[in-house]
């Protein structure tokens, strides 16, 4: 191997040596931590293969964040006026999911406010361990071999975390309008180390942080068929570009969501199901989930969800080995976009407590159970909602 390296090192006459300035945003720090090249004195790196990997990875960091799944703004309590007795009381025994739709919305004239903390780290990428310092962002081998002499690894540690506004009014009995306000912190921190033959120097270490407004969310839900207990609505939602894009805090892109809600409830048990079709945004997307509730008490509602979501526009990536441009006899490893079409699939587990009057806390685990693209395999949060009574 000593003799391939001398080889190589003779068509090397320098590297780029010095450190790049940080950007300011968090995409642009992240774009050094892959691309920044620092002097080995036995290999001339491909930084085209750099930059390739860091937008390749730059691309699905982006669109995962921005289009994490939203929980509902239903809110838990709704009072309609009972005929029977002449008194305005509860319509249903259960509170409701947590990311699924349920019919059963505000009554005419009824406010749900909501506040939902929720924080994820993300600890893979396309099922490899991002966190452990051995995730190969780029690699060398000799043509005909398939074993690396050169792989820059990456330990990398991100996490997200967010907490949203929800309001939900009834301007009527059958049509609900509701608005989600997040707020996010991003942060980041890592290192990308190049290892040849044996011998490891550290190429790029990088930390970064940013908060603000996400993409605001406004949303329409309409009774078509049914009862609110056991029917069908249909609704929209119109997502704006309000968070920065280059801090990974929103898409910069509009998008809009039609969905169709079923439910059936039948005192302590309810079932709900949604199927629907996102455009703009990071992806077109296609999306369903199931819910089960169940109301183990008048005050606490036990639930279960299976979610669901292929991101038409998303790509896979590979690791792709090509010649290097300026080293004869030797190719570069970059990641690269695959086929299009990611599916991504979400269990989520957790209760509902009517703590005090129209007070409800909320805890809930969102385990993602795919590996495409990035992954935050366990998401939890905790939310408050309100429901004024009429």
């Amino acid at each position: 191997m000593s003799r391939h390296l001398t080889f190589i090192c003779a068509f090397s006459l320098t590297l780029i040596g010095a450190p790049q300035a940080h950007a300011q945003s968090i995409i642009g720090q992240l774009g050094t931590l892959l691309t920044e090249q620092r002097a080995t004195p036995v290999f001339v790196p491909d930084v085209g293969a750099a930059v390739a990997t860091a937008t390749t990875v730059a691309g699905l960091f982006s669109t995962e964040l921005s289009t994490l799944p939203l929980s509902s703004s239903s809110g838990g309590f709704v009072y309609r006026l009972d005929p029977a007795l002449g008194v305005v009381s509860r319509v249903s025994d259960a509170f409701g999911p947590f990311f699924t739709e349920r019919v059963l919305r505000n009554s005419k004239g009824q406010w749900s406010l909501g506040l939902s903390a929720q924080a994820s780290d993300f600890s893979s990428l396309q099922g490899a361990d991002l966190q452990a310092g051995t995730f190969p962002t780029n690699a060398a081998r000799l043509t005909g071999t398939s074993v690396p002499f050169e792989v820059d690894a990456l330990e990398l540690h991100l996490n997200s975390n967010s907490v949203t506004g929800f309001a939900s009014y009834g301007l009527s009995d059958r049509l609900v309008v509701a608005a989600a306000v997040p707020v996010v912190r991003v942060h980041f921190s890592g290192h990308r180390t190049r290892t040849v033959d044996g011998v490891s120097s550290l190429q790029s270490s990088q930390a970064g942080s940013a908060a603000g407004l996400g993409d605001v969310s406004f949303q329409g839900r309409y009774l078509v068929a049914g009862s609110p207990v056991r029917g069908f609505a249909v609704g929209g939602d119109l997502r704006v570009p309000s968070g920065r894009e280059e801090d990974l805090l929103g898409s910069g892109k509009t998008a809009g969501k039609a969905i169709g809600i079923g439910s059936w409830e039948e005192g302590r048990l309810a079932v709900h199901a949604n199927g629907g079709l996102g455009v703009g945004g990071a992806s077109r997307e296609y999306f369903w989930s199931t819910a089960t509730t169940v109301a183990a008490t008048p005050q606490v509602t036990i639930v279960g969800e299976v979610m669901g979501r292929r991101l038409s526009e998303l790509s896979l990536v590979r690791d792709v080995y090509e010649a290097h441009p300026i080293v004869p006899g030797v190719e570069v490893m970059r990641w690269l976009p695959a086929e299009r079409g990611v599916f991504s699939a979400f269990f989520v587990a957790g209760a509902k407590w009517n703590v005090a009057r129209s007070w409800l806390v909320n805890t809930n685990l969102l385990i993602r159970a795919t590996d495409a693209g990035l992954r935050a395999r366990l998401t939890p949060a905790v939310s408050i909602d309100y429901s004024f009574e009429r």
